[in-house]
């Protein structure tokens, strides 16, 4: 866990745009639970109540819904020095819609998110981060609807390369189309254009 712990401060830090003392970064790990993921397998299934967050040290996840006829939806990835969880389950302590799947060999922090909450009651600096986090998963939300509502599918297939210049080469292209909501062919289509 100690070779995370500078990691995880440093992207904390960089979250909540505050220090976070060491030693509650050091706390709130201690009950963490350090886990590695193979390609393929899944961090958070559908159905299921989730009630951990966590924090990519490395490696990289899909975010995405399956619908009633059987259409995944990619809503989001998840890459290292990023957290990741189903926040309405998390919140509501229902089963999540979302599924949370490796795309690579990655390893993850996992934290209780009832540790964190308890955590933040006596720290304002967690609760800080808290809020962070949730102003930055929004903000996220809100640029990708817009990006589908506004611009053209080549717009949007640029602004994501230009963001995450090498995910074309880790992601397969399915699911950046998923994401990017168009379907492979007109992917295909606006990478040959370019």
């Amino acid at each position: 866990m100690e070779k995370y712990l500078l990691s995880i401060k440093k992207n904390l830090d960089h979250i909540a745009d505050v220090d976070i003392p060491i030693k509650d970064i050091k706390t709130l790990t201690s009950n963490a639970v350090i886990a590695d993921y193979t390609s393929g397998e899944y961090f958070l299934r559908s159905g299921e109540e989730s009630r951990k967050v966590g924090f990519v040290a490395g490696g990289l996840f899909r975010l995405f819904y399956i619908d009633f006829a059987g259409k995944d939806y990619t809503k989001n990835f998840k890459n290292t020095g990023h957290f990741m969880g189903a926040l309405p389950s998390l919140l509501l302590r229902t089963p999540s819609k979302l599924n949370i799947q490796a795309l690579e060999n990655s390893t993850v922090v996992c934290y209780d998110y009832d540790d964190i909450l308890q955590f933040a009651e006596s720290s304002f600096s967690w609760q800080r981060l808290l809020r962070k986090i949730t102003e930055i998963d929004y903000l996220e939300k809100e640029q990708r609807e817009s990006d589908l509502l506004f611009y053209d599918s080549k717009k949007r297939y640029q602004n994501f390369r230009d963001e995450h210049p090498d995910w074309d080469k880790k992601i397969q292209l399915r699911y950046i189309a998923s994401y990017l909501g168009m379907t492979p062919e007109t992917l295909s289509r606006v990478r040959k254009n370019l």
